[in-house]
C-alpha cells in the first residue's frame, strides 16, 4: 500500500487578516479522507493541530504573525517511508509570490528526499477569497514541486497519486485542472479522526490571546471547526472571488452553480463531529442559505446535534426569514449579511448584486427585535462609484447602525486576479499595482483610482466613518451648567443672554444619579462660571462618590486667583481643568470678555492651579477665536504654554447666546493660524480644534476629533432641560452643496451661520429650577 504525506504547513498572514486562516486545513482534512478511502496509507501532518501549535509574532515585521506549529516540528513529522507528500497550497500562501514559510517546507522536503514527488494544491472548496493567477506563476515560484493541482482537486487525486508512486518524480513539473467537481455526497466525511483535536482546540485559544482583539464577531473558541454545507455560489457579484474554473481573465465563461450536500451526508457530518467533542461550527459556505429547504435542513440538523453555530462569510439578507432568525437566536454570535453599497444603483449597476437594499434593513429590523447582533459589509471605491455614491453608502450604514444596531464593516473595493472587479479596475480605473499580499488591502489600503476618485479620497472617507461609528461607541459624558451666573460678559457667550440663575441642586444631584446609573462616567462642570455657584466643590465631591471617574470644570479662573479658593478646588476631586484664555496680553483678552481687570485675575488662578494641583489633575486652556484674536493666537498658545499647562483647546464660534457674525474672524484665514499654531506646539501639546468643519484643515483632521466626540455628550441646562450636545448643535448648522461629496460629510455637521444679532433673551422662572426630572434621555444617547 503506498503511503502518502499529507502536509498543511504553518502560515504567515498579516494581523489584519480577511477569511479564516485558523480553519484553512479543511481542504487537508478532506484530501486525507479522499485518498484514505482510495486505498493509499495516509499521514496527516497538520501544523495547527500539533503541540505546540500557537500564534507567534514575526520577527522580520510586526504587522504578521505565524499561525501553528514550528516549521522544523513539522518537517520532522513527516515520515521517511513516505512515498509522495501533498503540500497544501492557501491563499494566505500569497500567490503568486513565493512565499518564505512555504518556500522553506518545500525546500526542506526536497532536500531530504530529493526523488520523493512534491505535490502542491490549493485545495479549493468554498469560502475563502481566491487569488487566481497563472499555474505557470505559481510553478515558477516554487521549483521543488512535481505537480500543481488547482481548485477542486478531490476527483483527481487518487489517479494524481498513482502516476505519481508508480512513474516516480516527473522530469518536468505539470499543473492539472480538474475538468469536472466531484460528486458532494460521494466524498467520504474529512478526517477529523486523523486531528489531534486537544491541539487544534488549543491553537485556537492560543490564537485569540495573540491577537488580542476585545471582540470576535465569530468566536472560534469553545471546541470550534469548520466545516462546509454547499460549495459555489449562484451570484455573479462583480468582486466575487467564488466559482473559479467559471471565470477566465475575469470575465464569466459559464453560469456560476452551486452543489449542495445531502441531508444524510450532512446529518453523518455534524454527528461525527459532535461525537469528538465539537461544540461550535463555522459555516465557511460561500452562501449557506441561498436555498431555502437547505437551509431549514442545515438549522434543523444543528439543533438536533446540539452545535453552536457561526456564518462568517454571511448569507443572502432577501432570503433571511423570521424562522431562520428564530433559530439563530442563542446558538449564533453574529448575523452577517452583505448589501456592498447603500446606494441601490450601485448594487444593481455596478456590483451586479441582484438585490434590494430593502432586504438589509428588514434582516436588521429583525435581528434587532431578538437581540441578534448583526454584522452588514460594505464596500468603497468601485469603478463606476461616484463620491456622492460612496458618502451615500457610508449614510445608509450609520443610519441602519443608528436604528437597529447593525454593525457596519466598511472595507475598500479590492481587484483580486481573476475577479470580474480586477478586469474592470483594468479597463476603468487606473493602472494597479504590483501587490504581494491582497490580504491587508480591504482594511488598509485602497488599491482602485478612477478620474472619480483617488486612493487619498477613499483613505479619508473610510478614516472618516470609522472615526464616527466609534464615537457613538465612546465613552459618554455628561457636561452641566451649574449656573449662568458670570463674573465676565464674554462677546461670544453661547448662554450670555439667558437668566442668571444657580442651578436647584437637588436637582443636580438627581440629574447626575440618573446619568451615571446610565454608565456614563465622564463629567464636566460649565456655566456661566461654574465657580461662583456655592455649591461647585460639593457637586464634584458627590459626583466622585457615585462613581463619576473624570471630572473637569471649565472656569475662567478669577476666583482661583484667591489662593484659598483655588486649593479647595484643585483638591475637590476634580481629575482636569479648563481654564479659557480669550487673549495674550490684558487688552485683548479684556476686548473678548469685557473686564479690564479679568486677565490678570484668569492668569493668577492658572499660576495658583500649576502650583497647587495634586498630581493626576490634568490642567489646560481654552480659547474662542474672534476677530479681535485669531491673528493672536499663536501668542496665547505661546502664553499656554509657558504657564506650564500642556493642553489647548481652541473654539470656533457656535451661533448662540451673544455670538454674532461681527465678532467672527474669517474663518478660512483663523484656520491657516490654528494650522500654524499646530505645526509649531503640536508635539509639545495636546491640541483640539472645536466647532470646525473639516474642509477648512485639510490634512488635520486628527485634531478635529475632540468635536465630533459630542455625538456621545449631553447638556444639562440649568432650568434641568437635557439635549444631546450633537443634535443640538447640528440644528444651527447647514449643509452646502460641496458636502455631497466631501469625504467628511458623513460625520462633520455642516457649516454654522451666524446671526448678525444677538439670540433673543431666554427668561428663566424660578420653578424652571425645580422642575422634576425628565424619565427619557434625547436621542441619539438612548439608541445604544
Amino acid at each position: 500500500m503506498s503511503r502518502i504525506a499529507i502536509v498543511f504547513p504553518p502560515i504567515r498572514v498579516s494581523r489584519d487578516f480577511i477569511d479564516y486562516p485558523y480553519f484553512a486545513d479543511l481542504g487537508a482534512l478532506q484530501a486525507a479522507a479522499v485518498l484514505r478511502a482510495s486505498g493509499f496509507e495516509v499521514d496527516l501532518v497538520d501544523a495547527l493541530a500539533m503541540e505546540g501549535a500557537t500564534l507567534a509574532s514575526h520577527d522580520d515585521d510586526p504587522g504578521y504573525v505565524q499561525l501553528g506549529a514550528p516549521l522544523d516540528k513539522v518537517l520532522a513529522r513527516v515520515s521517511d517511508e513516505s512515498d509522495a507528500v501533498l503540500v497544501a497550497y492557501t491563499p494566505f500562501h500569497r500567490p503568486p509570490s513565493r512565499d518564505d514559510l512555504l518556500g522553506k517546507l518545500l525546500a526542506g522536503l526536497a532536500a531530504h528526499r530529493p526523488d520523493r514527488p512534491l505535490v502542491l494544491a490549493d485545495l479549493y472548496q468554498s469560502g475563502q477569497h481566491v487569488v487566481d493567477v497563472p499555474s505557470s506563476e505559481i510553478l515558477a515560484a516554487y521549483p521543488e514541486v512535481s505537480a500543481l493541482i488547482r481548485y477542486e482537486a478531490e476527483g483527481v487525486l487518487a489517479r494524481v497519486f498513482s502516476d505519481l508512486v508508480r512513474q516516480g518524480r516527473p522530469k518536468e513539473p505539470f499543473a492539472l485542472v480538474p475538468e469536472e467537481p466531484p460528486r458532494l455526497d460521494d466524498l467520504p466525511l474529512p478526517a477529523w479522526d486523523l486531528v489531534d483535536l486537544p491541539a487544534y482546540f488549543a491553537f485556537h485559544e492560543a490564537t485569540i490571546r495573540g491577537l488580542g482583539r476585545p471582540h470576535w464577531a465569530f468566536p472560534i473558541d469553545g471546541r470550534s471547526a469548520p466545516i462546509l454545507t454547499s460549495r459555489g455560489c449562484p451570484y455573479r457579484c462583480v468582486h466575487c472571488s467564488s466559482n473559479p474554473t467559471a471565470r477566465k481573465d475575469g470575465e464569466l465563461v459559464r453560469p456560476k452553480t452551486q452543489r449542495r450536500y445531502g441531508p444524510a451526508y450532512l446529518d453523518r457530518l455534524l454527528g461525527d463531529l459532535a461525537a469528538r467533542g465539537v461544540r461550535r461550527v463555522h459555516l465557511l459556505d460561500e452562501l449557506v442559505n441561498v436555498n431555502e429547504r437547505h437551509f431549514d435542513v442545515v438549522l434543523d440538523l444543528l439543533e438536533k446535534h446540539d452545535l453552536r453555530f457561526e456564518i462568517p462569510n454571511g448569507v443572502r439578507a432577501d432570503y433571511v426569514l423570521p424562522r431562520h432568525v428564530e433559530a439563530m437566536k442563542g446558538r449564533m454570535t453574529t448575523l452577517s449579511v452583505s448589501a456592498e453599497s447603500g446606494v441601490q444603483r450601485v448594487v444593481d449597476e455596478v456590483v451586479d448584486k441582484q438585490l434590494d437594499l430593502g432586504a438589509i434593513k428588514e434582516a436588521a429590523k429583525r435581528a434587532h427585535e431578538v437581540s441578534l447582533p448583526m454584522l452588514v459589509h460594505f464596500m468603497i471605491g468601485l469603478p463606476g462609484e461616484t463620491k456622492r455614491d460612496i458618502n451615500g453608502t457610508l449614510a445608509f450604514a450609520l443610519d441602519l447602525f443608528e436604528e437597529t444596531g447593525a454593525f457596519p464593516s466598511v472595507q475598500f473595493a479590492t481587484p483580486l486576479p481573476g475577479t470580474r472587479l480586477g478586469a474592470e479596475a483594468k479597463k476603468k480605473g487606473r493602472a494597479l499595482p504590483v501587490v504581494n499580499d491582497w490580504g491587508p488591502r480591504f482594511q488598509q489600503t485602497p488599491t482602485i483610482e478612477t478620474d472619480a476618485f483617488t486612493a487619498e479620497d477613499l483613505r479619508r472617507f473610510k478614516w472618516t466613518f470609522d472615526q464616527r461609528i466609534g464615537a457613538s461607541q465612546g465613552p459618554k459624558k455628561v457636561i452641566m451648567n451649574v449656573t449662568y451666573k458670570c463674573n465676565n460678559r464674554c462677546t461670544f457667550c453661547a448662554t450670555g443672554t439667558r437668566t442668571q440663575f444657580d442651578g436647584d441642586v437637588d436637582r443636580q444631584r438627581e440629574l447626575l444619579v440618573k446619568y451615571r446609573k446610565l454608565g456614563v462616567t465622564l463629567l464636566d462642570f460649565d456655566g456661566g462660571e461654574p465657580t461662583l455657584n456655592p455649591n461647585l466643590v460639593r457637586l464634584v465631591q458627590f459626583a466622585r462618590r457615585i462613581g463619576y471617574e473624570r471630572v473637569n470644570v471649565t472656569t475662567n479662573a478669577r476666583m482661583s486667583s484667591y489662593e484659598e479658593f483655588a486649593k479647595k478646588l484643585v483638591h475637590s476631586g476634580v481629575t482636569s481643568i479648563l481654564t479659557s484664555i480669550h487673549g495674550p496680553d490684558a487688552q485683548t483678552h479684556a476686548q473678548n470678555v469685557g473686564v479690564a481687570e479679568a486677565f490678570d485675575q484668569t492668569i493668577a488662578g492658572v499660576k495658583n492651579f500649576v502650583r497647587l494641583a495634586p498630581p493626576g489633575v490634568e490642567l489646560g486652556a481654552n480659547i474662542t477665536i474672534t476677530k479681535s484674536n485669531h491673528k493672536k493666537l499663536h501668542d496665547v498658545a505661546a502664553l499656554v504654554f509657558d504657564l506650564g499647562l500642556r493642553w489647548f483647546n481652541i473654539q470656533f464660534l457656535t451661533p448662540f447666546g451673544r455670538a454674532t457674525s461681527s465678532v467672527c474672524p474669517d474663518t478660512s484665514v483663523a484656520a491657516k493660524e490654528t494650522m500654524r499654531v499646530i505645526d509649531d506646539f503640536r508635539d509639545r501639546m495636546k491640541i483640539q480644534v472645536i466647532n470646525l468643519p473639516f474642509c477648512f484643515m485639510p490634512g488635520y483632521e486628527e485634531f478635529l476629533l475632540g468635536d465630533m466626540l459630542k455625538l456621545e455628550r449631553h447638556m444639562l441646562f440649568v432650568n434641568n432641560e437635557e439635549v444631546n450636545l450633537f443634535e443640538y448643535l447640528r440644528e444651527r448648522r447647514v449643509k452646502k452643496p460641496v458636502c455631497a461629496t466631501c469625504p467628511h460629510e458623513v460625520f462633520c455637521g455642516g457649516f454654522y451661520e451666524l446671526e448678525d444679532v444677538p439670540e433673543p433673551t431666554w427668561l428663566i422662572q424660578p420653578e424652571d429650577l425645580v422642575r422634576p426630572i425628565a424619565a427619557d434621555v434625547p436621542r441619539p444617547f438612548a439608541r445604544h
